[in-house]
Formats: structure tokens, C-alpha cells, sequence
């Protein structure tokens, strides 16, 4: 919330109460109206799931039969089967609901004589917008107060460059194009403040396209690979069954029978549960990064977190809090007293400031008796020259009111760019840097402030700022974030690399890296004059090694970036202003600044951070390892899952016996795997490793062949387990009771299986005995229903079996615990975690003890 000082007079904006009352009148401020039929088309979907079609099919064929009952109770079956769909897509659909209002864009308005930030939405007629570079407008209007503001229109006129704007006090109806601002435009230059004329779809840029928010809205490369994998094994699966039919009635067998086989096969082989654990998993996952600090805007991000090797990080706001404090001033042109030092500092800012340093500035002067206001009172601004990107400095040039033809320009900035348009003598300028290098040296942000008083203005910038005298310095600390140097080496520990990218002096980028515990080299901290002067192959190689650069410009951002992918690394890349989208675009995953961040980084970025804070990004990347984790262990679970089902439908046809799976089983089979596989896995908490672990490599499968083979003969084993009980007992029991042990093996054997494959990766420190509520409360469940199966007739009665005598149950649990536990007993033991690997590494607690000693 920013105070009124802050605000030009007479723009108070509307009261809350106003605002809600127009809200309430004219409607939200959408641009692009909501789908209605968007929820409709999710219900067709649903009722369309393989899994439904095929008992709707099998349905009709009991009913065809003359088997009513049967009929009528696999049409009551759809509704759990239906049930648990409709519950995990709400699951993934509440979550994403939910990030997609974290993610809704923000606008800055004034009520109540104070900047604040409501929702675009609530964006209403005669709202006092605060127009900031890098924002996204939130509506049409008028500009009615002006700083260098420069606005690109492109999105509406189709014209690149940008578009200055003049401030209009007059009637707004007659402001002219170069006053008017409109809705889903971009500040790129300066600030100022509007008054909002029209909201909404009656904007110009009303029904073109929303520019942010859209959280899902594609699906990511993992979610694609496994409906493709759906698809295609739903081919096969068809295919599979079609042959069977066509089989069972070239042996004589009733068509209704080889019908019922086949339809028994095809729901066994389709792999329905893939695409449904893995979206739940993203977007579950998209929502706990979102409560931790972290929006993720992109799913398949969240795929390649787990696999980042460095992260390029800003130091202001990220490494450090991001809050300014001007701690000294340094006079150093003799003759110069104090309060004309901190006049001239003051002067050289912006009349309304939106900078933190500015602000700090201000605070500074004012605590010393050099109140700002009342500047104003004998100094009129006639000229304002933007931050120059080159020479890193801004200026203001003013006139006397009180003493006639009278100037002053006032600029500040990085000591190089103040030095290029000063003439110091050599002592002057070696005196200048090297009071700059000392502050530096002591991780303060430094800038440089020149004057010049004259009697005429010059013709140009260029003119105007021409031989200025150097005041001195400004001294401004920004404290390092308290959890950074633990984040820092957490991430070490991991095997990711930090590397800082600023535009400050070097020896302050070097201090904080130091206090932050940033491994690196003392002797190669690359500036961007440096990197210019280099040839593509130094830079390369001069990017692979160094850790810290140093008075990098934005467009030196996206060639670092660059060149760290060249070199194959996987990189995580923050920004927050307009110039940093390329880069956030090059980078693997780009991470914009959610407080200080322009809405165009935001836009561009995969991840927001929403607390701009560096321990977010660790915690970012340990849950997106937690993540991936889980949907291997689901995915291998899956796998082992469905082999004995398809090996029992297509088994029994073939040899001639009668099923052993009917719909009926396979209903209750598929009540049992959606939970485990989607709830159980997805609610497991993360290896207590994780963060000591290499990054995964991104070239690798997503599940380990070993890990796969595994899974595959234990689900062989258990289907061969299950049918040879069946076979066996069939004869001599009867179908009933057979088909009874056969059920007891299958899920004997599954029960285990969730034990096996949680551990099924042996890089993972997993405890061996799971201890979550969700576990325990699932495995239970999962028994209770084949209890309830054979010793309640009537739910015999539907499922078609008879309880076999205790001791051949028995038997029957013993096989199915073998045809898996063996996987428990030859698992491999996890293996101690070498020094090198161990949590807080000796190399990076060593750098860090030294880092504070010369901090201190």
C-alpha cells in the first residue's frame, strides 16, 4: 500500500463503498466472457470413460440373456465407477480453480487516497488506476498525471513502437489518442495515474484474449504421452478383444459368452487410470506450490523441476529482502555542503517515487531535515529523463522559482554512467572509485549523484547533462534474507548449481555471495562489459564456470541463459521486468518475481514466485522431485496392476474354462486401484533424501526399465498364481468357490503390491512401513471389500462366488503374499549416502563458516 505522498493531488480515487457499489451495477471487469458450455462438455467426457462404455455394454448383454439382475446391478455399478471419476476430476478441478484465482491478474488502484491492489476484475468506471512499467492495463482511460510514461499498443493497433502519453486534466471526452490508455496494453516505460472510462467487454480490447490466469489450459508433455499411451493400448485392447470374440465363436461357443469375454478383456486392457493419476497429481501438486510460495502457471513445469541442475537467481528481493535502507552519503566534491548534497539527492528523483531506493532517499533527507514537499515549493521540474540502459542513470532537470533564470540537473546512478558525463580530474575520479569500491566491498548498493546549475537549458539530453559535477555517493543496504544460506546449500546438496546474475558492482554481488554461501570462484566474477568483449566461444566457456555476473544488462541475461543450455544444463531462470521475458522464455523454466515482477515476466513465466523469495525456489524444486517420485511409484503400480487382469481374460477363453474375471470383478477391481493409485501414492510424503540426490536426468525414461521389469514379472507371477488357483480348485470345487480362490490371490497379492512398489525405487530412503492415515485407511478397505464379497450372501450372490473352507483361504493368501513379497525380500537395502552427498555438505558448510567470518 503506498502513502499519499505518493499519489499527485487531487487523485483520491473512490471510496471501497463506492466501489463495491459500481462493481455491484456494472458488472466485473471481464474482458472475455466465460464458457457456459465448458462444464457441460466435462460431464459428456465423464460419461464417456471407457471403463463406463464397456459395463453399459455388458449390461445390455445380461439384459439380452434375460439375466435381469445381473443386468440391473452392473447398470447400478456405473455409479461408483462414475463416482470415483467424477470425485478425482474435482479433486484436479478444485485445485486448478483455486490456482487460477491465486494466478488472476492484479491492478493497482487508488482508494481512499492510497495505491492498492484489487483483483482486475474489480476494476470500475472513475477508479484512479496507477499506470506502472511492465503492468498490463486493466482498462480503458484517460491519462490524468504523467512521468516518461510510454505505452505499447501493439496488441490493439498493431503498432510497435511505443506510444508516449501526456497528462489531461480537462474534460475526458475530449482527450486526445496520445492521452488515452486502454485495456490489455503494457506500460513499458515510466509511470503515471489514469482515471478508467470503460471496463469490461466494452473495451477496445473486450473479447480478444485474457492475457493471464490461464493456469491449464494445455495439457502438459507427460499428460499428452500418457493419453497417447491410453489411446494406443485402447486400440490394442479393442483389437485384442475383437479377435477373441471372433475366436470363442469359431470354437462354438454362445455368442453372449464370447461377447461377455471379450467385453471382460477390453476392460481389463485399458489403462483408463494413466492420465487420470497423472493429472491429479500435477494439479494437486500446482496447489501445495501455490501454498508454499510458488504459482504455477505452466503443468509442465512441474514436470522438469525435479530435473534442474542450475538456477540463475536475482540478488535483489530474492537473495536479499528487497528493502532498502539508505545507511550513509559520502561528500565528496569539496565545497559541496550537506543539505545541498541530500537537495541535490532528492531532486534527482521522481516527484511521485515508486522506486524503493527513491523512497529510501527520500526517508533519508527527511530525517535530516530536507523534507521533500517543500522542494517542490521552490523548484519546478521542466525536464525528466528516464533510467538510461546503457549509461545506468536518470536525471531531472529544474527551475528556480525564486531566483529567475536559474537550472539545476540532478542525476544519479552507477558510478561509471555518473563518471562518462563528468570531467573529474584523475585524482577526483580514482578518489570517487575507490570510495565506491570500499562501500561495495561491504555489500552496500551504491549510487553516484552529480549536479550542474545553469542559467539556459541545453538542446539536448546529451547537452544536459554534460559536464556534471560528482557530489558523492549514496550507501544503501538491502539485508540478506535470514533462510537463504540454508536454501543455498540445500540446493548444493542436490547437485544444482547457483548462480547469481545482477546489475550491481561487482565486489557487492561478490559480499553477498559470500553471506549467502554461493560456491564459487574469487577470481572469475564476469561483469557485462566483460562478457561483451568476449568471443562466443570464451563466453561460453566463461558461462559454464563462474558463479557471480556482475553489472549484467538485461540482454546479457538471455545470452548467459543461453549459454548454460548450450553447455546441457537444465535451467531455472528469475526475472521481473519487461526485459527479462526473453530470457524467461530461453530458460527451462522461468520464475517471475509475483511482488516486485512486471505483469509481462509473469506472463512469460512458467512458476510465479509469489513471495519473491529464494527458499521458495528450493522448496519448489524438493516438491517437484516429490511429485515426480510419486507418479513413478503410481505409474510402476499401474503396470503391475493390470498385467493379471488381462492375463486372466485373455487366459480363461483361450484355454477354455469358464471367466474367472466378470464385469462384476473388474467394477470392483477398479474401485480398488483408483484410490491406491491415486490417492495413496499421491498422499505419500517425500524420501527423507531427496534434496541429497543428483538432479534427474531429463534425457532419462520416465520409469526405470529395471523398476518396470520388476513390476512386470510380479504382476506375471501373480497372475499366474491367481489362474493356476483357479484351474486347479475348478474341477473339484466348482466355478463358485474357484473363482472365490482366485479373488483371495489376486488381492492378497495386490496388498502387497503396495508395500513393494512404494519401494520399488531403491535410490529412495522410504521407510519400510508406511505411516500415513490414507495408507492404512485404503489397504483396510481394499480387505474389508473381499471379506464383504464372500461372507455376505447377497453380495456373493453378485459377484458369483461361495466361501471356500478357512484353511483353502488360507492357502490361497499365502500364494498371493509369495507371488509378490518376494520383491521385499531380495530388495536391494538403501545404501548410506556418501560424505559428498550428505545433508549440508562439508564443502558448502565450510564455504559457509568462511562466507560469515568475512561477512563479520
Amino acid at each position: 500500500m503506498s502513502a499519499p505522498s505518493e499519489i499527485p493531488t487531487g487523485l483520491a480515487g473512490l471510496s471501497s463503498i463506492e466501489a463495491r457499489r459500481r462493481l455491484a451495477q456494472i458488472g466485473p471487469n471481464r474482458w472475455v466472457k466465460r464458457d457456459r458450455l465448458a462444464r457441460f462438455r466435462e460431464v459428456i467426457g465423464l460419461l464417456l470413460d471407457p471403463m463406463a462404455v464397456m459395463l453399459a455394454v455388458a449390461a445390455g448383454v445380461y439384459f439380452l440373456l434375460g439375466e435381469t439382475r445381473d443386468a440391473v446391478v452392473l447398470a447400478i455399478a456405473l455409479i461408483p465407477v462414475l463416482g470415483v471419476d467424477v470425485l478425482l476430476e474435482a479433486r484436479s478441478r478444485t485445485a486448478l480453480e483455486r490456482l487460477a484465482r491465486v494466478a488472476a491478474p492484479f491492478a493497482d488502484v487508488v482508494r481512499e487516497q492510497h495505491v492498492v491492489s484489487v483483483p482486475i476484475e474489480e476494476v470500475v468506471p472513475d477508479d484512479v488506476l496507477a499506470l506502472r512499467e511492465g503492468h498490463v492495463i486493466a482498462a480503458d482511460g484517460v491519462v490524468r498525471w504523467a512521468a516518461n510514461l510510454a505505452i505499447d499498443e501493439s496488441s490493439l493497433t498493431g503498432e510497435s513502437e511505443p506510444q508516449s502519453k501526456r497528462e489531461w486534466p480537462s474534460d475526458s471526452s475530449q482527450a486526445p489518442p496520445d492521452a488515452r490508455f486502454f485495456a490489455g496494453s503494457q506500460v513499458v516505460a515510466g509511470h503515471g495515474f489514469g482515471l478508467v472510462i470503460t471496463t469490461g467487454t466494452a473495451t477496445q480490447y473486450g473479447g480478444i484474449a485474457a492475457l493471464v490466469g490461464q493456469t491449464a489450459s494445455s495439457a502438459s508433455p507427460l499428460q499428452q504421452q500418457a493419453a497417447a499411451l491410453v489411446r494406443r493400448l485402447g486400440i490394442v485392447a479393442i483389437i485384442m478383444a475383437v479377435a477373441l470374440f471372433a475366436l470363442s465363436l469359431a470354437r462354438g461357443e454362445p455368442w453372449t459368452r464370447a461377447l461377455l469375454g471379450a467385453v471382460s478383456l477390453a476392460m481389463a486392457a485399458i489403462p483408463e487410470e494413466f492420465p487420470i493419476v497423472l493429472t491429479l497429481f500435477l494439479s494437486v501438486g500446482a496447489w501445495r506450490l501455490a501454498s508454499r510460495g510458488m504459482l504455477v502457471r505452466h503443468l509442465a513445469s512441474v514436470e522438469t523441476l525435479g530435473a534442474t541442475t542450475v538456477i540463475c537467481t536475482d540478488k535483489t528481493g530474492t537473495l536479499t529482502r528487497g528493502e532498502f535502507q539508505m545507511t550513509q552519503h559520502l561528500v565528496l566534491e569539496p565545497g559541496v555542503s550537506e543539505r545541498d548534497f541530500l537537495e541535490a539527492a532528492v531532486l534527482a528523483c521522481e516527484r511521485h517515487p515508486t522506486d524503493a531506493m527513491e523512497s529510501a532517499i527520500g526517508a533519508y533527507a527527511r530525517a535530516r531535515g530536507v523534507a521533500p514537499s517543500d522542494l517542490e515549493t521552490r523548484w519546478t521540474l521542466v525536464r525528466d529523463y528516464d533510467f538510461d540502459p546503457i549509461g545506468k542513470h536518470m536525471s531531472h532537470v529544474w527551475h528556480a522559482l525564486d531566483i529567475g533564470d536559474t537550472y539545476v540537473i540532478a542525476a544519479k546512478g552507477a558510478v561509471e554512467g555518473i563518471l562518462a558525463h563528468s570531467e573529474p580530474d584523475e585524482g577526483s575520479r580514482r578518489r570517487v572509485i575507490d570510495a565506491n569500491d570500499e562501500l561495495a566491498r561491504h555489500g552496500q548498493r551504491v549510487l553516484a549523484l552529480a549536479a550542474r546549475r545553469t542559467s539556459s537549458l541545453g538542446a539536448s539530453r546529451e547537452e544536459d547533462e554534460r559536464d556534471l559535477t560528482v557530489y558523492g555517493l549514496l550507501g544503501f543496504q538491502d539485508p540478506l534474507r535470514p533462510e537463504v544460506p540454508r536454501a543455498v546449500a540445500e540446493c548444493q546438496d542436490a547437485g544444482i548449481r547457483i548462480t547469481m546474475i545482477t546489475g550491481d558492482h561487482a565486489l557487492t554481488a561478490h559480499a553477498v555471495a559470500e553471506a549467502a554461501g554461493i560456491l564459487h570462484d574469487d577470481d572469475l566474477i564476469v561483469t557485462g562489459d566483460e562478457l561483451a568483449a568476449l568471443s562466443e566461444r570464451e563466453r561460453t566457456e566463461r558461462i559454464r564456470r563462474a558463479a557471480i555476473f556482475a553489472r549484467i544488462s538485461p540482454e546479457q541475461k538471455f545470452l548467459i541463459v543461453d549459454g548454460m543450455k548450450r553447455a546441457g544444463a537444465i535451467v531455472a531462470m528469475t526475472g521481473d521486468g519487461v526485459n527479462d521475458a526473453p530470457a524467461l522464455h530461453r530458460a527451462d523454466i522461468g520464475i517471475a518475481m509475483g511482488q516486485r515482477g512486471t505483469d509481462v515476466a509473469r506472463a512469460t513465466a512458467d512458476l510465479v514466485l509469489l513471495d519473491d523469495n529464494f527458499a521458495s525456489i528450493v522448496d519448489t524444486i524438493r516438491q517437484g522431485r516429490h511429485i515426480f517420485q510419486n507418479i513413478q511409484r503410481a505409474f510402476l503400480y499401474l503396470i503391475a496392476f493390470h498385467i493379471p487382469i488381462i492375463a486372466l481374460a485373455i487366459w480363461a477363453p483361450l484355454i477354455g474354462v469358464p471367466l474367472v474375471l466378470l464385469p462384476i470383478h473388474l467394477v470392483w477391481l477398479e474401485l480398488i486401484v483408483h484410490p491406491v493409485s491415486a490417492v495413496v501414492f499421491q498422499a505419500e510424503p517425500a524420501a527423507a533424501d531427496i534434496m541429497t540426490r543428483p538432479p534427474r536426468d531429463p534425457a532419462a525414461s520416465l520409469l526405470p526399465r529395471a523398476a518396470v521389469m520388476r513390476s512386470a514379472v510380479s504382476g506375471g507371477v501373480l497372475a499366474v498364481a491367481s489362474f493356476a488357483m483357479y484351474w486347479w480348485q475348478w474341477p473339484s470345487l466348482g466355478e463358485a468357490q474357484a473363482r472365490a480362490l482366485a479373488l483371495v490371490v489376486l488381492l492378497a497379492g495386490y496388498q502387497i503390491l503396495v508395500f513393494a512398489e512404494r519401494l520399488a525405487l531403491p535410490a529412495l530412503a522410504v521407510e519400510a512401513i508406511p505411516r500415513t492415515f490414507v495408507f492404512w485407511a485404503v489397504w483396510c478397505a481394499s480387505a474389508l471389500s473381499l471379506i464383504v464379497i464372500l461372507y455376505i450372501p447377497a453380495a456373493a450372490q453378485m459377484f458369483r462366488v461361495v466361501p471356500p473352507k478357512g484353511s483353502q483361504i488360507a492357502a490361497a493368501i499365502v500364494v498371493g503374499m509369495a507371488a509378490v513379497g518376494w520383491r521385499l525380500i531380495l530388495r536391494r537395502p538403501q545404501s548410506r549416502l556418501p560424505a559428498a552427498h550428505a545433508p549440508l555438505s562439508d564443502r558448502a558448510a565450510s564455504a559457509r563458516s568462511a562466507n560469515r567470518s568475512a561477512v563479520e
